[in-house]
């Protein structure tokens, strides 16, 4: 099958990274896979080299001269490779996707990455609102990550047919279990977990990710971080005049001895390792990727609700806990759950492991695959 993905970039964000890696998968498949990005743009991801990677614009000037442009070379490529089916990322390169289709019957699939509904968060533009209802009739398909937001898409927004539910792959390797229930990691060696909750995510981003409410929730459990020997490390970049907010926060809650803020990091896959712990205090997610990464090296996870959304990675207790989202007191308590009952911890570890490779690649291209054959069919 040949098979055109079309992304704004190939580095940068997390939804430019799982179009990448949807294309080296679909690589490793034996499909002809071409990628079309703005190479001019920093690039961050590894592209397998069965990948054919080409332009999705030249060098311009301003932001109307590069998309025009692009529309035009886009149709262009899509006239000469004829390909079986086009798959945008998100809103932006899907639309310019479907109107350089216009015309030669290639069927254009619309990605979506982030949640459709949030409760306690509004962080999405009235386009994008606006894309997200009235946009997929215009598709071939529209894939959303999670079933609750086919659900929106089905019950709200009165789209029936052609809404697929594909989550987005795991990037890390899970580590393995031994026969004594010790976690091993790529090269074999077990390892050990500390005393550490680790978070991930933007600084600048602090209400979308909750920092408040994990600062608030480890205020009301000091007591128990201090008698222990724990300790918070908060992964992510951001401005330093965003930092020393948060620090400041730290200091007016009292938990400036056991929070710490690590900044951006490129070591997540061993920082997650070490960690026993990960806390998604998020207010709005999609399908959260950082937690089931941080599932695959074994930490046992304590996440945000986020009406039935999250609950589509954490199935039931034993892969972990979740908390009612923006509820400070419910966190503390499922926070406190997780680091005092060690056994108990240990068995959602080894669970969050097992459970995390359900997203591995190969399964998720596999979804992939079935729904390119029903969108091709239909076509």
């Amino acid at each position: 099958m040949i098979i055109v993905l079309v992304c704004n970039s190939l580095g940068g964000g997390g939804a430019e990274r799982v179009h990448v890696n949807l294309a080296n998968g679909f690589a490793e498949k034996n499909h002809d896979v071409y990628l079309i990005a703005d190479i001019y743009q920093k690039t961050s991801y590894h592209v397998d080299a069965r990948v054919h990677v080409l332009p999705l614009c030249p060098k311009a000037t301003n932001k109307f001269s590069k998309w025009s442009k692009a529309l035009m070379l886009l149709r262009k490529y899509i006239k000469k490779h004829r390909p079986d089916v086009v798959i945008g990322n998100m809103h932006l390169c899907s639309l310019l996707s479907r109107f350089a289709a216009i015309g030669t019957k290639t069927p254009v699939i619309m990605t979506i990455h982030h949640a459709l509904e949030s409760q306690a968060f509004n962080g999405f533009s009235k386009t994008e609102k606006f894309l997200d209802r009235y946009s997929p009739s215009l598709y071939a398909a529209t894939i959303v990550l999670t079933h609750a937001d086919k659900l929106v898409m089905n019950n709200q927004y009165h789209h029936s047919k052609r809404i697929y539910v594909i989550p987005n792959p795991l990037t890390f390797v899970p580590v393995t279990i031994a026969e004594n229930g010790k976690l091993k990691n790529i090269t074999g060696q077990e390892f050990k977990k500390e005393n550490i909750v680790v978070a991930a995510g933007r600084l600048n981003d602090w209400n979308c990710k909750g920092w408040d409410l994990l600062i608030q929730a480890a205020a009301k459990l000091k007591v128990l971080f201090l008698k222990e020997g724990w300790r918070i490390e908060i992964a992510g970049g951001g401005t330093e005049t965003m930092q020393m907010f948060l620090e400041k926060m730290c200091v007016r809650a009292g938990v400036e001895e056991f929070v710490q803020f690590l900044g951006y990091r490129t070591d997540m896959k061993e920082l997650f390792q070490k960690s026993s712990v990960f806390c998604l205090s998020s207010r709005s997610e999609g399908l959260p990727m950082v937690l089931i990464e941080a599932m695959s090296q074994g930490c046992a996870p304590v996440a945000c609700e986020n009406l039935g959304r999250t609950k589509e990675i954490v199935s039931n207790d034993d892969e972990g806990l979740l908390f009612q989202t923006a509820d400070v007191n419910d966190l503390a308590r499922k926070l406190s759950q997780m680091i005092e009952n060690n056994e108990y911890r240990k068995i959602v570890q080894r669970a969050a492991v097992r459970r995390s490779d359900f997203f591995n690649i190969e399964h998720v291209i596999s979804i992939w695959e079935n729904v390119l054959k029903d969108v091709c069919k239909a076509s």
